[in-house]
């Protein structure tokens, strides 16, 4: 959640999001400072609520920012496949900018030379899924857990912060 939380504060947001970002990592960062006790008796759904809440909130607003500077955008909804069965679906060479993944199964799915910049994938399950060829440069909420369990190449483009496999193909 930490980490979730650093990434939404570095995007450009309005002074309200931000702040209240700044407020559920002040939280965040002390709870780690806790007993082991006081953890376990945690409810981690309503601690976890309300920063899902605003990274929903940011993750709408980030890509709708993205979406508008499009050539042709299409409609937001268009947009919007959280949670979608995307199981070996043949995805290669597509524009998916801006998509949003969240939850979304992609296991197997065919993703090689995809556009996969400021897509939402939080949650998403990328297991096998091959991202070869795929610019993932400006994804949001991308974890190296998520990248690990995929197949890609070297000519995958990745965040700054995520480290190529080394079991990917050269």
């Amino acid at each position: 959640m930490i980490a979730y939380t650093v990434e939404a504060l570095s995007y450009d947001l309005p002074h309200a999001l931000t702040d209240k970002l700044c407020s559920q990592l002040k939280k965040l960062r002390d709870i780690t400072k806790c007993e082991a006790e006081y953890l376990l008796s945690l409810d981690l759904v309503k601690l976890r609520a309300p920063l899902n809440e605003l990274l929903t909130k940011i993750s709408a607003s980030v890509r709708a920012n993205y979406i508008e500077k499009l050539p042709t955008p299409k409609s937001y909804e268009e947009y919007d496949h959280g949670g979608s069965d995307w199981i070996g679906k043949q995805l290669s060479g597509k524009d998916l900018r801006a998509f949003h993944f969240r939850g979304a199964y992609l296991i197997a799915a065919d993703l090689r030379h995809a556009d996969l910049r400021a897509v939402d994938f939080i949650g998403a399950d990328l297991r096998d899924a091959d991202l070869s060829g795929a610019n993932l440069m400006t994804s949001m909420f991308l974890t190296q857990m998520q990248i690990n369990s995929a197949k890609g190449n070297m000519k995958t483009i990745l965040p700054f912060y995520i480290k190529r496999p080394l079991h990917w193909s050269h």
